[in-house]
């Protein structure tokens, strides 16, 4: 039986891969003059691949990528033929294929962006044999200590912000909010919360960000105003390199609570307190701070002293699962877990998700294309729920064999025990 849901396993697998290279393959054409390989950005890396030719030629970047968090894959090729029976589709597939076998595990949780880059310069094979062919890779940047400073001090204002505002209300009974959450209709799914920061009163976030976007999307605020439901609960954050913009949000709903009693503690994790990534072993990264909810100033100081201590962010993995189950010790009579999770971020200690024996409902930051099927494989175990900016995913447990299902715009099956994702 087991043999039988082995090749099961393997044939779903390799379906799915082929649906998934296809669909890659078609994907909208970019058209550019040329891409100019030496003008890469420091968080980006090269494969590079002869003109019409699928072979790799410097492979050895594949220990460079392993644990990268990539956010975008771009292949890059010609336009120019020198045969009209060429079929650049074909070659694109095997390209992918290749790129496939050099990283398996890229494809197996595929959570960045893909475009084709059609070069238009170059009308010879020996013009085309000059310019660049393959794969160019855009992923997170590890932090460095300068940036987590910068994101941890970002955090620290809030803090002061916060007291300020305290002892405005106190002495005027008028409170000075730091953003405005602007509230709008949405025919799919109804309210939808966005946060405004009032620039009067904004707290600069850090120009280095990558991506100053995220200050803006307001995932955690949504999903805590549609589940006003939990009782009894923790909250789990992910407070590595690049979620400063998620963590803000959970001060502001903390803030925001009249009824304080429903959280009893809050429990951040940075992916092991600066530790090498080879040491790092599942349930013993460490990196994990405990705080009791007495008060929003000392959560709000211990996520900046927690951020301060980590390793940064960049690496492809983190400790969810040790921070899990550290805080269901910490708190043993509570009912559920609330764990604000990075979705471009898989968990290192994945295998242990069967240790976990209350319900965790996972808020996905950064989840604007796919979902991360981990996750969706932690809530359907524990009997919790997944949410996306403006979606919440129920019931997972009751899914059968075979199931499809859309969250947003992309489709997914769950099948022999797991979710896969699918492609049309």
């Amino acid at each position: 039986m087991k043999l039988i849901s082995f090749f099961v396993f393997l044939f779903l697998s390799n379906y799915c891969f082929s649906n998934q290279v296809e669909y890659l393959a078609n994907t909208r054409i970019i058209e550019k003059n040329e891409v100019n390989i030496h003008k890469l950005f420091p968080n980006q890396l090269a494969i590079a691949m002869p003109f019409a030719n699928q072979l790799i030629l410097n492979p050895e970047q594949k220990k460079a990528l392993e644990e990268k968090a990539v956010i975008k894959i771009e292949l890059v090729y010609t336009k120019y033929r020198t045969s009209s029976l060429f079929n650049q589709k074909e070659l694109n597939i095997k390209r992918l294929k290749e790129l496939q076998k050099l990283l398996p595990q890229l494809f197996e949780n595929p959570l960045w962006d893909f475009n084709l880059i059609s070069q238009t310069n170059g009308n010879s094979r020996e013009e085309c044999n000059k310019m660049f062919h393959g794969f160019i890779f855009t992923f997170r940047p590890n932090s460095t200590p300068e940036t987590l400073e910068q994101e941890a001090n970002y955090l620290d204002r809030l803090v002061s912000q916060t007291i300020k505002n305290d002892s405005l209300k106190k002495s005027s009974n008028k409170l000075e909010l730091i953003a405005d959450i602007k509230t709008r209709w949405d025919d799919r799914i109804g309210y939808v919360h966005d946060t405004i920061w009032k620039e009067e009163e904004e707290v600069p976030v850090p120009d280095f960000f990558y991506d100053q976007s995220l200050y803006q999307d307001s995932t955690v605020l949504n999903s805590f105003s549609r589940n006003k439901n939990w009782k009894n609960f923790i909250v789990v954050t992910d407070v590595t390199g690049s979620m400063s913009p998620y963590i803000a949000q959970v001060f502001m709903w903390l803030k925001e609570q009249t009824e304080k009693a429903n959280v009893q503690g809050f429990v951040f994790f940075n992916d092991g307190d600066n530790k090498p990534s080879n040491r790092k072993k599942p349930l013993e990264t460490e990196g994990v701070y405990v705080v009791n909810n007495s008060s929003t100033e000392e959560v709000m100081a211990m996520a900046a002293k927690c951020m301060r201590k980590g390793s940064g962010g960049g690496e492809s993995l983190e400790n969810d699962i040790e921070a899990i189950l550290l805080g269901i010790e910490e708190y043993s009579k509570i009912d559920e877990i609330i764990l604000v999770a990075d979705n471009r971020e898989s968990m290192r200690d994945y295998k242990f998700i069967e240790k976990v024996k209350k319900p965790v409902h996972v808020i996905l930051c950064g989840s604007d294309t796919r979902v991360n099927i981990q996750y969706l494989d932690l809530a359907r175990h524990t009997k919790g729920t997944v949410h996306t900016k403006e979606n919440d995913i129920i019931a997972l447990d009751g899914f059968s064999n075979g199931q499809r299902f859309m969250i947003d715009d992309f489709e997914y099956l769950y099948e022999n025990k797991q979710f896969h994702y699918l492609y049309k």
